[in-house]
């Protein structure tokens, strides 16, 4: 069954791409393809969700590591690209698959796959109230100016969560911060976020 968030599936260049390098991998090194390619798979699963509407931040940052990995893979040298509280929120629910467009809109928008040199900080920490989701991105020779329009990849959260959005600009760098106020970090987030 099909994520009952139509706007939310992975871009298909990132997928015929991604196939395209594991496929050039596997002559060069046919244990990390396997890799690559489990991680796609387990990536288009979750984005097809059998269904499910709510799922752990632990679970959601875990798809977005897998993603980053097979972005690696497609830009090489490059992207450099370093995680931190990627392991948080097991407790914590959210709809399923909110963050993740997050990530690949905004390397899309901010055109990546054009950019000689990207640098991307993705953390993940705890806060009083839930969870501050932030990313940096520093490219050179410089960056796409403007902000992103978030509201599709948001409109998942209203009703559910709360959160706070800021972006900020240089002529280098692109910085977002996502705070989600998850009041609810039980079973009940399930029965608020999952729909029938």
């Amino acid at each position: 069954m099909f994520n009952k968030q139509p706007d939310s599936a992975l871009n298909p260049h990132f997928i015929f791409n991604s196939m395209n390098a594991i496929r050039y991998t596997i002559f060069e090194d046919q244990d990390k393809a396997s890799e690559l390619l489990s991680e796609l798979a387990h990536l288009l699963r979750y984005k097809l969700a059998d269904g499910k509407i709510a799922t752990s931040v632990h679970n959601e940052l875990s798809h977005i590591t897998q993603y980053l990995s097979l972005e690696q893979l497609r830009l090489e040298e490059r992207i450099t690209v370093k995680l931190d509280g990627m392991h948080l929120g097991e407790q914590l629910k959210l709809p399923c698959s909110v963050l993740l467009p997050i990530v690949e809109k905004i390397l899309h928008e901010k055109d990546a796959y054009s950019v000689f040199e990207n640098t991307l900080n993705l953390t993940c920490s705890a806060t009083d109230s839930g969870v501050l989701f932030s990313l940096h991105l520093a490219q050179s020779p410089k960056l796409k100016q403007g902000d992103i329009d978030f509201s599709n990849e948001l409109s998942p959260l209203d009703g559910a969560v709360k959160y706070t959005l800021k972006q900020e600009l240089t002529t280098n760098s692109y910085k977002m911060e996502l705070e989600l106020c998850l009041l609810y970090t039980s079973d009940a987030a399930d029965d608020l976020l999952c729909v029938d």
